[in-house]
């Protein structure tokens, strides 16, 4: 028989990853807010040449690699939001 499906640490796994990417929201905004006042416009005085560019090419990596955890941990989260549907599916089911 397999093991009771346990709602309540299905419960506080959801609500850490909702945690989790509030903060990478967060973070993301942060990074990119900065990345703008460092660099200022796109013709900027602040900063240009290779420096920049390779700035640039960096930040948008390590913003793709953030935005892609972020978007790795929404579906963990909706793939326990599936798994305790269909628990309590199968639990209906029983009775």
């Amino acid at each position: 028989m397999p093991p009771k499906y346990d709602f309540a640490a299905a419960e506080r796994l959801s609500q850490q990853l909702s945690l989790l990417i509030q903060k990478l929201d967060w973070f993301i905004w942060l990074r990119l807010s900065k990345k703008d006042d460092l660099l200022g416009g796109q013709h900027s005085d602040n900063w240009q040449g290779k420096k920049r560019d390779r700035f640039q090419t960096d930040f948008l990596r390590q913003h793709a690699a953030l935005t892609e955890v972020r978007n790795a941990a929404i579906r963990v989260q909706s793939q326990v939001t599936q798994a305790t549907e269909a628990a309590h599916a199968a639990e209906k089911n029983k009775r």
